[in-house]
């Protein structure tokens, strides 16, 4: 990661191709209807030009894929990791008797380009020629066949597949620095956003990594019953937590976790945060050490390392 990225996305504005995200297409009279007993938000109250976070569980409660949900007049789409696409399609599939939905991977079709920085906005107004009027997270308007998307850490733009080339020079163009996947990743971690298959997979439930995906006011969804136990009746039993480490050493992947000699919790991602200037963590740790502030030690490459449970996001966006 070179250092002038990370300032341009701290302070201007830093654009990157996401090709490790694609795009479901739902459409059919029944879609709307259908999805909502496959997801854990609330799709149905949502008017075109919003949308919603969401995951589909199994019945156990598991996470198959968490999502961003985009409402249009005429479809549903859903992004997400390019990785957990066949195996939601999969279970879709599967769950799909005589409702009129059809399902499709339209990851092939677009580009996503992700645009982040104080300056994120002035830069595609300036690149559209036109004020951005976009109220709210996960609201999206389309522009002359390009989707802009609100989201968790600035905006997407989606653009016909093989126009990214052009799109990120226009960009560029208009004040944007273009940034590697390694910079983008040190964002998305100092954001506190997990990554499936890095972060979370199917033995994660939807709890432990947060509520904003979940509405517990809608009907019945598969999953439900377990997610509900959790807020009525129980508690997590772990929880997706930050750590910053004392020194300069970074912990393995799957490096165990302990709190007074007692296994507590595992890493899942690790790396040096410009924005802290010290090593930062996510992962699980168990209910007995997820209130920041609390001590833990960190076993990796037969070291000790020390580290403070802290509250996420580790760095704030502008």
């Amino acid at each position: 990661m070179l250092t002038e990225y990370y300032q341009a996305a701290r302070q201007t504005a830093a654009l990157a191709e996401k090709d490790w995200f694609g795009i479901i297409k739902l459409t059919g009279s029944e879609r709307a209807s259908w999805f909502q007993g496959m997801v854990t938000n609330d799709v149905q109250k949502l008017a075109p030009g919003t949308g919603c976070y969401a995951a589909h569980l199994t019945p156990q409660g598991k996470i198959v894929a968490h999502m961003h949900v985009l409402v249009d007049e005429d479809a549903l789409w859903l992004t997400l990791e390019r990785a957990a696409i066949p195996k939601l399609i999969g279970a879709f599939d599967k769950l799909l008797i005589m409702e009129d939905v059809q399902i499709k991977d339209s990851s092939d079709e677009y580009d996503i380009l992700g645009i982040v920085g104080p300056k994120a906005k002035s830069v595609l107004e300036s690149w559209l020629g036109e004020r951005l009027h976009l109220d709210g997270r996960y609201g999206h308007l389309i522009f002359e066949g390009r989707r802009v998307f609100v989201s968790d850490m600035g905006y997407d733009v989606w653009v016909s597949r093989g126009q990214a080339d052009k799109m990120l020079r226009s960009l560029a163009a208009s004040g944007a620095t273009a940034i590697d996947r390694g910079t983008w990743d040190v964002l998305r971690t100092e954001a506190g956003i997990p990554v499936y298959g890095v972060d979370i997979d199917e033995t994660t439930t939807m709890p432990e990594i947060g509520e904003s995906g979940i509405s517990y006011e809608k009907g019945c969804y598969i999953g439900q019953e377990v997610v509900a136990k959790v807020k009525y009746i129980g508690h997590v039993n772990r929880r997706f937590v930050g750590l910053t480490l004392e020194g300069s050493d970074l912990p393995e992947m799957k490096s165990p976790i302990y709190k007074s000699g007692k296994e507590v919790g595992y890493v899942t991602t690790s790396l040096l945060s410009p924005g802290l200037n010290k090593p930062i963590s996510l992962g699980f740790v168990s209910r007995s050490a997820y209130a920041p502030g609390t001590a833990v030690e960190i076993f990796s490459a037969e070291k000790s390392l020390p580290a403070t449970i802290v509250d996420l996001p580790f760095v704030k966006g502008k």
